[in-house]
């Protein structure tokens, strides 16, 4: 397995994980091991390297997470099927048979993952019905198998669902049939109490929008005004004035760009704002099967890069 220690390397090893199953192993202070299978994991920081995921309270093994000092990410690879199952069901010894290795604090370390991330469980965090674990990464290594997501790693194209109150004659007209309403009212409805949150962490919209997307990445002002997206001109002075207040830092790259970096400042300010903004993503989303919300988000991926070919702010 390949290993490396620099921001590159790390962001590769996050990439292994296409939204698809953990499994997150520890040891309790008998020195048993603990592991469950779960795919709220995400990248919170590339600079320093964060990850977080979420655990239900209703966990058996939700104190046992409260008082680790380490936990371990390991990102299941497509032929590890059986491990996810394992480590979801109602089993004696879900390590049996397994050559684990041991990490920091002797946490167990799956073998033949997609990528591992051994953390110091550094942050804890209410997140509805569940408790959201921000990991300082301390190590990490890759591989180059495929990563494991559900229908045996292949997008639902077609998503069956059920019969609801949108099925029921509300289609056609502009408000429900045509694509700019309905993208602006989901991102009403999904927004609004997220925001509410921002205007208690005294953080703007736009703010959180920059120092969100610089969180787990390097940008120069281009580059970040087409991803955010947002025009130069507005741009400008935001970026200004967090810099002066100490969130983001410029640095001059080598073909004589400015790229721009959260702090640890800056990322001390929207830690919790992000362990929350995920919480917010895994209600919403709670109704709709991994496939559905898999699907989802590829074809956002994808409605979005055909939108910036000819975007032109």
């Amino acid at each position: 397995m390949g290993h490396s220690t620099d921001n590159s390397g790390f962001r590769d090893a996050l990439g292994q994980f296409a939204t698809g199953v953990t499994i997150i192993t520890t040891v309790d202070d008998t020195g048993a091991w603990i592991g469950l299978t779960a795919n709220s994991f995400n990248s919170a920081s590339i600079d320093p390297p964060l990850v977080l995921w979420s655990l239900s309270k209703g966990s058996t093994h939700l104190e046992v997470f409260m008082e680790t000092k380490y936990f371990a990410v390991n990102i299941l690879a497509a032929d590890q099927t059986e491990l996810s199952a394992r480590f979801s069901s109602v089993v004696k010894d879900r390590f049996i048979d397994l050559n684990c290795q041991q990490g920091v604090g002797g946490v167990p370390l799956l073998p033949g993952c997609a990528a591992r991330f051994q953390c110091k469980n550094s942050y804890c965090y209410q997140g509805g019905d569940h408790l959201i674990f921000v990991g300082e990464v301390l190590d990490f290594d890759r591989s180059d198998r495929p990563p494991l997501v559900y229908h045996q790693g292949g997008y639902a194209v077609t998503l069956p669902h059920e019969k609801g109150d949108f099925d029921r004659g509300n289609t056609g007209g502009y408000v429900d049939d045509f694509l700019l309403p309905l993208l602006a009212r989901s991102f009403r409805y999904f927004s609004w109490p997220f925001y509410k949150e921002l205007e208690e962490a005294d953080i703007s919209p736009q703010d959180w929008r920059i120092l969100a997307t610089l969180s787990d990445r390097v940008l120069n002002e281009k580059e970040l005004s087409r991803t955010i997206p947002m025009n130069m001109e507005s741009l400008g002075p935001l970026l200004s004035r967090l810099e002066l207040d100490g969130f983001i830092q410029r640095n001059a790259s080598k073909d004589g760009s400015t790229l721009m970096r959260i702090t640890s400042e800056g990322t001390t300010k929207i830690i919790e704002l992000l362990a929350a903004a995920k919480a917010r993503e895994a209600d919403v989303l709670s109704e709709f099967s991994q496939e559905e919300q898999l699907a989802l988000k590829q074809l956002l991926r994808q409605f979005i890069s055909s939108l910036e070919k000819s975007w032109s702010p």
